[in-house]
């Protein structure tokens, strides 16, 4: 007689049928075995980093649909690899830890949205892990290929570099802060700072002509906040970083939800996380140069002799970025 399948087991066999991705012939075993194998070509580096997302930490289930989840998981993860420069996303395990009271459908819908990130950032999904949790958490190893350009660490950043941003500043922090506190109308009014904070872009292009043409020094994702990825680049570069972000940094919808908060878009712009743009220094004889290729990128700052990060043009208290 055949052993009927649990639970468990009909949900990988779900995934097993899900994630298959014919077209990418580098993946010569995925889902369904202990470890999943890629063809590498040569000269080429793989770059593999790690992010999670858990509940409770980074989000709340009253205000969390698994689509938005899955889109987020994706992007954080990316984001690293953009970070590094002139990477390109190949592939990517997932494991989950879910409570015993996850309904069938939010797996299945956050699967589903996961493959369409997968497809659209033209990365395939390897395999992964499943575990029972107290609280639902999701967990993502993606590994990507370097290209011609050199890798670019948090290491490189020297006395006289600009300091520059491109994406946003302090919309996820303050979608993060709609999402918890405000009502129904409110969040009808700030569509764009709740995007911000699911929807992450992350920097692949801007991230990719950076490292292939040399353009920046040091550079990292400001994943936890603009004050905090300067301080890091102060740490690890042994230099100090001023801090300053003008006008054209900030967004008109931050701009308006700071207005109506009473507080300075600069609270949110300097201290807020989870925007996912990309924090680089460069040399100011690139300047022109990164203007003509990456208008939107912006300078928020300046490197100098000595040591620590400084906040320029705010006389606010700045709090490093925290999950709740």
């Amino acid at each position: 007689m055949k052993p009927k399948k649990g639970a468990e087991g009909r949900l990988i066999e779900h995934i097993e049928k899900t994630f298959r991705f014919p077209l990418d012939r580098r993946l010569l075993l995925g889902p369904g075995d202990d470890c999943a194998v890629l063809r590498h070509g040569a000269g080429r580096d793989l770059v593999i980093t790690t992010d999670e997302i858990v509940e409770g930490t980074h989000y709340l289930a009253r205000f969390a649909t698994p689509e938005d989840l899955a889109r987020k998981l994706m992007r954080i993860n990316l984001s690293d690899l953009a970070s590094m420069g002139d990477v390109k996303p190949v592939s990517c395990v997932v494991g989950s830890g879910l409570r015993k009271n996850t309904p069938p459908d939010f797996t299945r819908r956050f699967m589903k949205e996961l493959k369409a990130e997968a497809l659209r950032f033209g990365l395939s999904i390897a395999g992964g892990n499943l575990a029972g949790a107290r609280e639902n958490h999701f967990y993502m190893t993606v590994w990507g290929e370097t290209g011609r350009g050199k890798i670019v660490t948090r290491y490189g950043a020297r006395p006289g570099d600009l300091l520059f941003n491109i994406g946003p500043l302090g919309l996820a922090a303050a979608g993060l802060e709609v999402l918890l506190r405000a009502s129904a109308a409110e969040k009808k009014k700030f569509p764009e700072l709740i995007k911000a904070f699911w929807r992450p872009e992350p920097m692949l292009e801007a991230g990719a002509l950076i490292g292939r043409l040399g353009l920046a020094s040091a550079m990292l994702d400001n994943s936890d906040g603009l004050a905090r990825s300067a301080g890091i680049i102060s740490e690890l570069s042994g230099c100090r970083v001023l801090v300053s972000p003008g006008e054209g940094a900030c967004a008109p919808a931050l701009r308006a939800y700071s207005a109506a908060r009473g507080r300075p878009w600069r609270y949110y712009a300097i201290g807020g996380g989870e925007d996912y743009g990309l924090v680089f220094t460069a040399r100011p004889s690139k300047l022109a140069k990164i203007k003509k290729l990456l208008p939107a990128a912006a300078v928020v700052g300046r490197v100098e002799k000595g040591a620590g990060a400084e906040i320029e043009n705010f006389n606010g208290k700045v709090k490093n970025f925290e999950h709740f």
